[in-house]
């Protein structure tokens, strides 16, 4: 955008006005008052050998820690995995198929949705579609019985 002569000039006009206009009112307001008072604070120094001990303001006395809490680790099963399961629609029929690409074909899993602790058996069919990130596909009649369908996908433990 190319200003005309005319409006450059309105512009710089305009400019000094507004400094002057600006100046003017801070004096005003009672920037050049010169019976302004000066409030000084002194803070003491910190002497670093009078910290006072530590206080308990209530409640019993604390317990000093006597060894180390006993810790929980899931059993170890090298027939089990944990993973995700979703649902699809091809697969159904009498003997219940869900496809993997993990587990080995031809076995019956065992698979126990760790959110509720259902399951279900099924048995395990290559799968070639099994979307990335899931461990397991079952029919969706199937995953009805581990979780409902909106839920999916949902982290399970696959055993055989």
């Amino acid at each position: 955008m190319v200003l005309s002569v005319y409006e450059r000039r309105r512009i710089g006009a305009l400019s000094v006005l507004t400094l002057f206009a600006l100046t003017v009112f801070s004096f005003a307001a009672g920037g050049s008052s010169s019976s302004t008072s000066t409030t000084t604070t002194t803070i003491p120094p910190v002497v670093e050998d009078e910290i006072p001990e530590s206080v308990i303001l209530g409640g019993p006395p604390p317990i000093a820690p006597s060894g180390s809490a006993a810790v929980a680790y899931p059993a170890t099963s090298s027939n089990s995995i944990t993973g995700r399961a979703t649902f699809t629609e091809l697969g159904y029929s009498s003997n219940p198929v869900c496809f993997s690409a993990i587990t080995p074909v031809g076995v019956q899993l065992t698979i126990t949705n760790i959110n509720n602790g259902r399951s279900l058996k099924c048995t395990s069919a290559f799968g070639v579609n099994v979307p990335a990130g899931v461990t397991v596909q079952l029919n969706s009649t199937q995953f009805t019985q581990l979780a409902d369908l909106i839920d999916a996908p949902i982290p399970v433990k696959i055993t055989w």
